[in-house]
């Protein structure tokens, strides 16, 4: 009662400081009465296209439209790639009560510069274009005008010049409130999320299309008087090398495809390189232990051997894709490793330039202490499925560097540095996984990708629970509980939906400085903090004229919401879930007085949260119960109070 009651003590004292504040009259806003000038936009908070898609772009000379924002509440520039994204974006809801106001919005001029289109359709400018005011600028719509992100909006500072390019490349003129009345197919997370069954589906085809190498005819046993390598080199091409019960102290390497099955058979290396290499597709291998492996995790010479090592990825390539491995697969495609272990003190799986690969119903013994290993599966260049396995250790369970529309999904992952970690890849998904014990987080998403699905997974113990980078991804119907921070709100233009976040030390942490996401219809419960905010702008929580579920929310149901908006920054609200005494001083006619002038000035509520319309009753009162239930167990077991 001593902690409680000096936490409401402070929490009277902000309030009592924060109506001095208003008694000083500090509340208006402080706007220019001069027009701002257009920044350079490598120095402006930006959204729109991935980082892959600007890379891609920028290495083949192609131009984007970019538009840039100055608001009246939000002390940043916004930036935009592409007109029709910054539209979009400038009708959101609350997005006026968020930013403020639009002060000005300049657009990229493409009548200073001689303008092209590639054969695909691309945009190209022969030099860099300026900026011009939106309401003074021209907009060519449905031309034939691309970029990497899709059709785009080319803006120009003269209807002559716009007229010029309609004339060859199709398309109308409209101006700036014609513009704003339309819509447009922007990329979202809701795509996203539409499509997380289809690609489910998708990796059921990819096991049903290797399944089938288990049973490859005709079948070769290993003698007696013979090594493994010996019956391997042996066989023909599509047949089934099958292993008796026993150690085998070698190292393999499978150039034909080829399935290898064995029945309690162990490959034991000498501590040196890899355990069996793989360099031919359709190879399949089946029920085999690999110990022995070497502990080289990098080659500094490996850029020069595979690429160009002036590449942007030529450090990663070295420093990731050319590790020992218990089975090391390279230059091959559609590659099963089924019902294998691995111990080792790099890599389990080491899959490069391997398209197609599955990972199933495997396990990956890695070093006790994650900086001593390295990952259960290292993923470069190789989209494809890992599933029902389990890794214990090491660096990371499953990294992956560039490589989308991979499918990583039911596996369990204990006491890594990351449980699941991407790296420039995007449009996968992570689904339906257990992560226990991570050093710094169970799932983590890296790099500014796009279009990553984040759902079903449960998570707990870790620094961070999940840990989502990038924008337009897909967060929801996750268990993150007993984590020092359950989900981190830091990829933008990001959907997070239906999860649950339980007993963490701070629930929600806001990573983006962009108010760009949804947060809705999720259940934050019993969380030391529910939401830390940092910079930028009011954040609001409600879409559609509905919220979350809070711990700690409080007024009168209708229509499934409660009647009184709910902040958990809110140095009084934030409070109610926890400190006894804290609802009757958020009733104070000076703490109601306060909330409602703050709640109508944006710029009053920089770095914070509001939801206007918390949810009555849980989304997922049968997890919460269940969550609710091990608590009182584990408090059981440890002595407490189970009443």
């Amino acid at each position: 009662m001593l902690y409680r009651g000096r936490e409401l003590t402070i929490a009277v004292v902000i309030v009592a400081g924060l109506i001095g504040i208003i008694a000083a009259g500090v509340f208006a806003a402080d706007v220019e009465d001069s027009t701002p000038s257009p920044e350079p936009f490598d120095s402006v908070t930006t959204l729109g296209i991935s980082q892959e898609d600007q890379r891609d772009a920028e290495h083949d000379d192609l131009s984007i439209p970019r538009v840039q924002v100055f608001y009246s509440q939000y002390e940043y520039v916004v930036g935009y790639y592409g007109v029709e994204q910054a539209v979009s974006t400038l009708d959101q809801p609350e997005h006026d009560q968020q930013f403020g106001y639009p002060l000005v919005v300049y657009v990229s001029d493409y009548g200073g510069t001689t303008v092209e289109l590639t054969d695909e359709g691309y945009l190209t400018a022969e030099t860099s274009t300026g900026w011009v005011d939106a309401s003074d600028a021209y907009f060519v719509v449905d031309s034939e005008a691309r970029t990497p992100a899709g059709e785009t909006v080319v803006p120009f500072g003269s209807e002559s010049a716009a007229t010029v390019f309609v004339d060859e490349h199709g398309g109308e003129i409209v101006d700036w409130p014609e513009l704003r009345t339309r819509s447009f197919d922007v990329d979202s997370a809701a795509v996203v999320r539409d499509r997380v069954d289809e690609q489910r589906s998708q990796a059921d085809e990819q096991v049903d299309a290797v399944e089938p190498l288990l049973d490859r005819d005709p079948v070769r046993t290993v003698e007696d008087d013979e090594t493994v390598q010996d019956a391997i080199d042996d066989a023909p091409a599509g047949s089934t090398v099958e292993i008796p019960a026993g150690t085998y102290e070698e190292t393999l390497r499978i150039d034909e495809p080829l399935t290898l099955r064995g029945e309690d058979a162990t490959i034991r290396g000498d501590g040196e390189g890899n355990g069996i290499e793989v360099r031919a597709d359709d190879v399949a291998i089946d029920g085999v232990h690999v110990d022995g492996v070497g502990n080289q995790t990098r080659d500094p010479d490996a850029a020069t051997e595979d690429g160009d090592e002036e590449d942007w990825d030529a450090n990663i390539e070295s420093g990731y894709g050319h590790g020992d491995a218990g089975i090391h697969v390279v230059d091959a495609t559609g590659v099963y490793v089924t019902n294998v272990s691995i111990e080792t003190p790099a890599n389990g799986v080491l899959l490069r330039d391997a398209p197609d690969a599955v990972v199933d119903d495997s396990t990956v013994d890695g070093s006790e202490e994650w900086r001593d290993g390295f990952m259960g599966v290292m993923s470069m260049r190789s989209p494809g499925v890992v599933q029902n396995s389990t890794f214990d250790g090491g660096r990371d369970g499953v990294y992956l560097h560039r490589s989308p529309e991979t499918v990583i999904r039911d596996n369990e992952f204990y006491d890594n540095r990351f449980g699941v970690h991407l790296m420039h890849t995007s449009d996968s998904v992570i689904a339906d996984n257990h992560a226990r014990g991570q050093e710094l987080a169970g799932l983590t998403i890296m790099t500014n990708p796009t279009h990553n699905a984040i759902v079903g997974n449960d998570v707990r113990e870790a620094t961070h629970g999940i840990l989502p980078a990038g924008s337009q991804s897909y967060v929801a119907d996750n268990v993150v509980a007993d984590n020092e921070y359950g989900i981190t709100t830091s990829a933008d233009q990001s959907l997070y939906e239906a999860n649950v976040i339980y007993d963490n030390d701070v629930g929600l942490r806001t990573g983006s400085i962009l108010a760009s996401n949804r947060v809705v219809h999720n259940d934050i419960v019993a969380n030391d903090q529910h939401v830390d905010a940092n910079i930028g702008p009011l954040r609001i929580w409600t879409f559609d004229g509905q919220g979350n579920y809070w711990d700690g929310a409080y007024g009168t149901e209708s229509g499934g919401v409660l009647d009184r908006s709910y902040s958990p920054t809110d140095p009084v609200q934030g409070q109610l879930h926890r400190t006894d005494g804290a609802l009757t001083l958020a009733e104070s006619p000076a703490a109601r007085g306060l909330s409602e002038l703050r709640g109508t000035t944006p710029g009053l509520r920089s770095g914070s949260v509001v939801d206007t319309a918390p949810l009555a009753e849980p989304v997922n009162p049968d997890r919460l119960a269940e969550l609710d239930d091990e608590q009182r167990s584990e408090l059981g077991e440890d002595g407490g109070d189970t009443s």
